[in-house]
């Protein structure tokens, strides 16, 4: 039997939920899957401006995290990246934490989050402004992912860079080594970097009771010896082979409706494994589903996607002088985001925003608060309205 997260969460979260100290930002997600696209979210009346229908079109919730609403989210945000991508070939790196790290990862997410993006980027400055390797300011973006295809907690970042740079003196400059940045180097620094931080950050970090500062240091050291997973993929002819991989995790988080089924109170989640290259199914009870899609609900207000070098807002200058090497008009501001509505059009679902008489765009008629069914709107409002004495 087909099931939504949507679903889930309703049937089971209050349940779930009840009796444990779950963290703000969590129940706000659980919060937006349980009302996404309903009237508690408020909405609008669409009309047919000749007066041949009208529907109820509910607001989206528009989580990150959620899989049922971002769609246009996705092609907005793809639209708006692509719009600043180098021309050129863009290698695709991934950063992964050891497993050992799970734990102090979990109780200090926000932390750990920031330490894994400081270190990643410094790691990537310094290697390409070392001349033996390339010596120039190349654009990159680092994309976290905190989820393995099962929904397993495998914290890592996905890497898109550009294959080159521009020079002090604003020549183009290609990479001096064929092999771009050796595994070993960039693995020795990442790790080294990222091990410092832990122990400069030693304080802050909340730990298990059975981790006491002692064996902290002892785990930080051992890590300190043992080879991390830096995976350098195939290079991308241009950036958007990655970022439209990407797109659908940073605009629609791990999983999507289509990849769950319910059978014998489980859920059941469909996935291809790396390991095997095969379609598995991975057997959740629905409260260790609910716990399993939360952990992977970022800190409110904490950027999974950050953008370094040549792709900042602030090097827009000399983007372009990049952009204009590579015979590309300088990256434009003015471009109108794609009308919900033409996107629907777009990809075939017409009729959820045409009239089926006159083929016209519906239009906004009436505005629905939150929480309220259509029905009781304007009860509500004569209410208010009498209740301030502003009938007479």
């Amino acid at each position: 039997m087909n099931t939504t997260v949507q679903k889930i969460f309703r049937q089971d979260f209050e349940f779930y939920s009840k009796n444990k100290k779950l963290p703000l930002h969590q129940y706000k997600a659980a919060n937006d899957f349980i009302n996404c696209r309903t009237a508690a979210m408020g909405g609008h009346i669409q009309a047919c401006p000749e007066g041949h229908v009208e529907r109820i079109s509910y607001n989206s919730c528009r989580h990150r995290n959620c899989p049922q609403c971002n769609k246009i989210q996705i092609e907005r945000w793809l639209d708006r990246k692509k719009n600043i991508l180098l021309d050129t070939a863009h290698r695709h790196l991934v950063f992964t934490l050891p497993h050992e790290l799970n734990e102090l990862w979990l109780m200090n997410s926000s932390l750990m989050t920031d330490i894994l993006f400081q270190t990643a980027s410094e790691t990537l400055k310094q290697l390409l402004n070392d001349k033996k390797y390339l010596g120039a300011d190349t654009g990159f973006l680092l994309n976290l992912h905190t989820w393995g295809r099962n929904l397993s907690l495998h914290p890592h970042l996905h890497c898109l860079i550009s294959n080159g740079g521009l020079s002090a003196q604003g020549d183009w400059v290609q990479p001096v080594k064929k092999c771009f940045l050796p595994y070993r180097v960039i693995m020795r620094l990442f790790r080294g970097k990222f091990c410092a931080a832990l122990k400069r950050h030693a304080d802050l970090i909340r730990k298990p009771d059975n981790l006491p500062p002692v064996r902290f240091n002892n785990l930080v050291n051992q890590l300190g010896r043992k080879d991390w997973h830096v995976e350098i993929m195939e290079p991308y002819e241009h950036g958007e082979g990655v970022i439209n991989y990407l797109a659908r995790y940073v605009k629609g988080g791990p999983i999507t409706n289509q990849q769950l089924d319910e059978a014998d109170d489980r859920i059941l989640l469909r996935y291809q494994s790396h390991q095997t290259g095969q379609r598995e199914v991975h057997r959740y009870s629905k409260a260790g589903f609910i716990r399993q899609l939360l952990i992977h609900v970022p800190d409110r207000g904490k950027r999974t996607l950050r953008f370094y070098g040549l792709y900042t807002s602030g090097k827009r200058m000399a983007l372009n002088k990049a952009r204009a090497v590579h015979q590309q008009a300088p990256v434009s501001h003015d471009e109108e985001p794609e009308n919900w509505q033409d996107y629907l059009i777009s990809k075939g679902y017409g009729e959820q925003v045409l009239c089926p008489v006159c083929q016209q765009k519906l239009q906004q008629k009436e505005r629905l608060f939150r929480g309220r069914d259509p029905t009781t709107q304007w009860v509500f409002i004569l209410n208010n309205l009498t209740a301030l004495n502003l009938t007479a």
